[in-house]
Formats: C-alpha cells, structure tokens, sequence
C-alpha cells in the first residue's frame, strides 16, 4: 500500500504546480487577439520568437484548454481560450477532404500544406475535447469526417503524408499508431467507443505485439511491412518518452475495458522504458536509444534539432512522470512509486524555472540548461501540463 498521506500532498502539489507555475506562463501570452489561434513560440521570459501557427499545436492547445475545463475546474477562461482556437483551427486551418495543413502565417496564410496525419489528430483530438466543454456539436460531422480520413490513411501502407517522420516503404513508423491510440478515446467522448474501436484494436495490437519487442525487451520507432525487426539505425531505435507515452495509453485503454492482458503488457512496456531511459549517473530519461549500439545515430526530429541521445528532452521527462506514477498506483507498490519520486525531484530540480515560469524546452545530460525557450515549434502548452493533470488526477484516483 502506498502512503495516502503522501499521495495525497502529491495530489495537491500537481494541481498547483500546473496551474500556478505552468499555466500562468501560457494563458497571459498565448491567445493571439488579433488574427485568432495562439502565439506558441516563446524564450525563457516569455517573448515571441516566432509567430508561424503549426497546427499540431493550435490543436494540442485546444485540447488542453478543453481538458482543463473539463477535468480541472469548470473556469470560463479555459473555455473561452478553447473557442479561441476552435475558431481558428475550423475557419483557417481545415484543408477539406478531412485533413489540416500543417503550418500557417500568423494571419492564417498557408505556408506549409497537407503534409502531416499528426495535425489532423491532434486537431480532432482538441475538437472533440472542446465539443465536450461547450457542450456544442457544431463540428460533429467535422469532427466525424477527420476521424474518418485518418482511419482510412492509418491503414493505408502508401500514404506518406507522416511529417516529421520520413515515409520510406520499407518501414512502418510507431508514432501514428501512438497518436491513435491516444486520439481515439478522445474522439469517442462524441462519436462513441463503438465507433472508435475498430481503429483503436488496430493500433492497440500493433503497439503491444508489433513495436514491443520482448527479444530486446524494447519498443523499437519502426518495423518493417511485415512486422519483421529491422536491424538498421531506424529499426533498432528506441525513444524512451514515446514507449512511455504509449504505454500509458495503453494502460488506459486496458483500465476502460477492464482488459487485464492489455493493463498488463503496458505495465511491462512502461518498465522497459525505464530500463532504457533512465540515466543512473545522473538522473532524468535520456531521448532516445538503440538496442544494439551505445551510441545510436540522429534520426528524425533528433537529427533536426541536434538532440543527443543522452541529452534531457522536456516532452520525454514530462511523459515520464505520468508513466511512472500510473504504473505506481495500478501495482500499488513503493518500488515503482520511488521511480515517480526520483523523477518528480529531478525535473523540479532541473527542468522548472522558478524564476519565470514553465519548464526548459532542452537539458545537457547533466541537467545544465541547453535551450531555455518555454515555447518552440516543438513545445507549447501540451506536454508538460498535460502530465502534470494526468498526474494529479491519478493520484486523486487512489485516494
């Protein structure tokens, strides 16, 4: 049995620790009064950087905007910055055809197209979220179009439109199948489980006995058209922050069924990504591995940003502390709740800015600061306040 007393200050601290320390940095800054949607991209004390709108973003902040009034606090305010974004996202980013462009001007102008399924999921995420909050379902049949394009492309072994991933046709990517499972319960609050879960098996299966490898006690990013290991940098790389993202997704999804197979593979998956990412000399999760080198090559979003493997990512650390504290409340056990420990103190130690708020976007591994920017075409207001709510949530569950 775990301490409830100590649950229980946790419970409060994540509250707090989202709402004052995280959030106050993003609802003063990033609603952009004048042309719609939001400003994401900001340094370390809050200045704009960059005014492009990535629509994976404007969608990821309106689902946490919608999630905060939904299972936060019923405050108007997150209500009224979901609409902000809503209106947006259905007046200038929707492409038609069930698909979202990937990159506007700050005025809503296209700069970039139809290049990535990751926007079109996380925008129905965040409209499915917010048609919960207002109550409205007034983007239904949108709504229910996007899930419908995604599904078909999701099946599709052809369609190449997975930016920041680089479609080849040797290789199926992890990633799609993660963002699914973690899209479709969401979608399901409107279009009902029923209508979900056709897709919802599909990535589920694919993600626990596909990607998971028990050979190497690992879930590898890519596999190849037949489900066959790939022995090649691509095939042996290992992100430890998306095997804990979809491991806890799919911990969910088995909680919802009351599934115990699934409950318990995503137990055993979130364990493997800690053995791989956790660093014993210093602390924190390193950003990705390879299961047969110590020394695994740049790839993808990695090599774009210049991230070493043993460099500390905020998203990967973030998503490391609900992992770790889910797994600690369904096995009720202290072993894994000192796992969660050891991660809270490290990102409250390394990753917060007490001074101005939020969380660095990038550590050295030693936990020096490499990039301050609280905002970045690759951070918003998601990752992190999206682990500290899950976080509190799960402990006001075991109390």
């Amino acid at each position: 049995m775990l301490d409830k007393a100590l649950i229980s200050s946790l419970r409060d601290f994540y509250k707090k620790h989202l709402l004052a320390d995280v959030m106050s940095f993003w609802e003063t800054r990033t609603k952009d009064q004048k042309y719609g949607g939001y400003l994401t991209c900001f340094d370390r004390q809050g200045n704009i950087t960059d005014t492009d709108k990535y629509i994976w973003f404007q969608g990821r902040n309106l689902w946490m905007f919608s999630a905060l009034y939904n299972e936060m606090d019923k405050d108007e305010k997150w209500l009224d910055l979901a609409k902000h974004g809503r209106d947006f996202l259905v007046q200038r980013a929707y492409a038609g055809d069930g698909r979202f462009y990937y990159r506007l001007d700050r005025q809503g102008r296209v700069k970039e197209g139809t290049i990535s399924i990751f926007s079109d999921l996380f925008v129905v995420a965040g409209l499915a979220e917010y048609a919960v909050a207002s109550g409205s379902d007034e983007d239904l049949e949108l709504i229910k179009t996007v899930f419908d394009t995604i599904e078909k492309n999701t099946y599709d072994p052809n369609f190449k439109d997975i930016h920041h991933n680089v479609w080849k046709p040797e290789y199926k990517r992890h990633g799609i199948y993660m963002i699914n499972i973690i899209t479709a319960p969401i979608v399901a609050k409107v279009l009902g489980r029923a209508y979900t879960k056709p897709l919802t098996d599909h990535c589920l299966e694919n993600i626990l006995y596909v990607f998971a490898r028990d050979e190497y006690q690992a879930l590898v990013e890519a596999v190849g058209r037949d489900n066959q290991f790939m022995d090649d940098p691509e095939g042996r790389v290992v992100y430890p922050g998306h095997t804990m993202e979809a491991a806890w997704a799919c911990i969910e999804e088995g909680l919802r069924r009351q599934d115990r197979t699934v409950i318990d593979r995503g137990l055993l998956i979130a364990d493997w990504a800690y053995a791989w990412g956790y660093d014993p000399e210093y602390g924190g999760i390193y950003s990705y591995r390879d299961v047969k080198s110590a020394e695994p090559l740049q790839t993808d979003w990695n090599k774009a940003v210049g991230m070493q493997w043993h460099d500390k990512n905020f998203w990967v650390n973030a998503e490391a502390l609900y992992t770790t504290a889910l797994a600690a409340v369904e096995k009720d056990d202290e072993k894994y709740l000192e796992r969660f420990l050891r991660q809270h103190e490290w990102c409250q130690k390394y990753f917060y800015d007490p001074e101005y708020g939020e969380w660095y976007s990038e550590l050295y591994r030693d936990g020096r600061v490499k990039l301050a920017d609280k905002g970045t075409m690759w951070k918003a207001a998601y990752h992190v306040p999206r682990a500290l709510l899950l976080t509190h949530k799960v402990f006001d569950r075991y109390l």
